[in-house]
């Protein structure tokens, strides 16, 4: 508290205050007991006011702080407790998979970001997501920009989402209030340096069940972790209550048991550690069709587990809803005024009656064989099928060529034009693989007809964990006919190098899919050109676009797994066996 001598009159020109040096000490001195710390005083004061002030207050001593263990995140001008009812946390403010915002960051246009910002506020978003993480830009300086932007226009406390301990610490320096930083995880060189930076400027900070072995499979093995990173955080001086968990939204369509995972360990660490928990719920539905209604169904049930912060998109309507209709059937929206406002935003909708086909029920047109059983993704028929069709006689290569690589592209087709999707994609390659192996069994086959067992070398670059699009463009390159050396995740430069040298391999597939990690790739890509020179790279992954591949020289970009499969055949076609000019 540092107040005036009273309020200012003026006195023959003179500007003067009623109240002495005695009466401004013992009024403020009082206050102490009250839980004052810190005093001091403004206009009309002098050294005799502070000399009395500190006279008064003599050995008196404030009230001993209460230890609240809550987890509160704020901004300038207001606070938000985590964990007490769920809060939305807008996520439209991440490059990832938004190509605009992505351009806007690129040209320094603030404004586009600054109404992404508002539009989330308007729609219900208690906290903002800030995320400028996108090749070619100076991440640090931007996201300082951002910050400092943000804060000029909203009240709202901010998440602070990087992996650039650099970039971390310019906006938490220039952050109003205690931020929501993410985030950190369990390999110890990451602990090592966001939690230094959590204990010099304050802030509640998001914790991914991780570590350097990846991200466990089991719900026990992510808890593991949760119980590591709070021990390390606790030499720091970090309270519990300050680390929030991320169980990790993996998609059901690369593992059907993903979501179960993430929310039995959701709950696991909810119970035995008290702490608050975030989800960025849309990753459950990748590659998927109308992947609100799936993500909406998770945001329930993590809601239900103890989900304290989801991570969504707060102008979906159906996400939205499942937030105010969980809310309003918790007893946290009095007298449902939250849902009834809602609902009265909502489009008005005309309900049509669907028109039943005439004859009765729509028939799956008739199709047979071994191309329909890749087309379906039914291994078991496939792989019988092709043993069926060897023992009467017909050639392998021909069933290659006339059924499994035309099923494969037919898929592939309906991939690329978005009328399939990423479940069916990966049935229809297990399929295809199935049928590979029992042709390879019976006939000697080594593979199919277009990859001719060409060697191709594929990794996740060096400080990238994600392999799901990786596992992916695997597959689809071995049932092509291609013979790939899979690297894994968190691949150095120099043993990608390694590979491709020692295979002599015409092709080699680099994937990222996190922003931290495409300087590895350009890195990657440049030690090939130099050191194997007759290697085409390929990348790919979410965080990358057309414009940086050709940016770091890359030879070609796949948007997605069939796209490196025509990449492949492509480098084949053209550099005389796959080797480049």
């Amino acid at each position: 508290m540092k107040p005036n001598a009273g309020l200012p009159r003026d006195e023959g020109g003179k500007t003067v205050y009623d109240v002495g040096p005695e009466a401004f000490a013992k009024e403020i001195a009082s206050l102490v007991r009250k839980g004052l710390r810190i005093m001091g005083g403004c206009c009309g004061t002098t050294p005799e006011y502070i000399r009395a002030l500190t006279e008064a207050v003599g050995t008196e001593t404030p009230p001993a702080l209460e230890k609240k263990e809550r987890t509160v995140i704020a901004s300038r001008g207001q606070a938000l407790e985590m964990g007490k009812d769920p809060v939305v946390i807008g996520e439209r403010i991440n490059p990832t998979g938004k190509k605009r915002l992505r351009k806007a960051l690129e040209e320094g246009d603030m404004a586009y970001v600054l109404n992404e910002a508002i539009a989330q506020e308007e729609r219900g978003a208690q906290v903002l997501d800030v995320n400028v993480g996108t090749p070619g830009v100076d991440e640090p300086a931007l996201l300082e920009t951002a910050v400092k932007e943000l804060q000029a226009i909203t009240d709202l406390p901010l998440q602070l989402d990087t992996a650039d301990p650099a970039a971390m610490e310019r906006a938490l320096r220039i952050y109003n209030g205690k931020a929501l930083i993410n985030s950190v995880n369990g390999k110890q060189e990451v602990m090592d340096a966001v939690f230094p930076l959590v204990k010099k400027y304050g802030g509640a900070v998001v914790a991914l069940t991780l570590d350097e072995g990846g991200i466990p499979a089991t719900a026990e093995g992510r808890m593991a972790i949760a119980e590591r990173i709070l021990e390390e955080a606790k030499k720091y001086g970090i309270p519990k209550q300050d680390i929030l968990f991320d169980t990790l939204t993996m998609t059901v369509s690369a593992d059907p048991n993903a979501a179960l995972v993430t929310l039995d360990a959701l709950r696991m660490i909810r119970q035995k550690t008290g702490c608050a928990t975030v989800l960025g719920v849309s990753n459950v539905s990748f590659g998927l069709p109308e992947r609100e209604v799936l993500g909406s169904a998770f945001l329930t049930l993590a809601l239900e587990r103890g989900l304290s912060g989801a991570i969504m998109n707060p102008l979906s309507d159906r996400m939205m809803g499942a937030m105010i209709s969980y809310r309003t059937l918790t007893g946290r929206d009095v007298n449902c005024g939250e849902y009834i406002r809602f609902a009265g935003s909502l489009p008005k909708t005309q309900a049509v009656a669907a028109a039943a086909p005439a004859g009765g029920e729509a028939k799956e047109p008739e199709a047979s064989g071994l191309r329909r059983a890749v087309i379906k993704g039914l291994c078991r028929d496939a792989e019988r099928l092709a043993r069926t069709a060897l023992e009467a006689g017909q050639d392998g290569m021909e069933l290659v060529q006339g059924e499994i690589i035309p099923a494969l592209d037919e898929v592939g087709k309906g991939f690329e034009q978005k009328t399939l999707f990423l479940p069916q994609l990966m049935m229809s390659a297990e399929a295809a693989e199935a049928a590979f192996r029992a042709i390879k069994e019976k006939a000697g086959l080594q593979g199919g007809s277009q990859g001719n067992g060409i060697p191709v070398v594929i990794a996740t670059v060096k400080g990238d964990v994600h392999d799901i699009g990786k596992n992916i463009v695997k597959l689809l390159l071995e049932n092509y006919g291609f013979a790939v050396t899979d690297l894994g995740r968190d691949v150095a430069p120099e043993t990608v190098l390694e590979a491709v040298e020692k295979l002599h391999a015409p092709v080699c597939g680099l994937s990222a899919l996190m922003t931290t990690t495409v300087p590895a790739m350009a890195e990657t890509v440049e030690l090939l050109h130099e050191k194997a020179p007759w290697c085409r790279v390929m990348v790919g992954g979410a965080v990358l676009t057309e414009e940086y591949a050709k940016e770091i020289h890359a030879d070609g970009y796949g948007r997605d797994a069939m796209a490196a499969v025509r990449l492949a055949e492509q480098f084949t076609k053209e550099g005389n066996g796959g080797q480049a000019e």
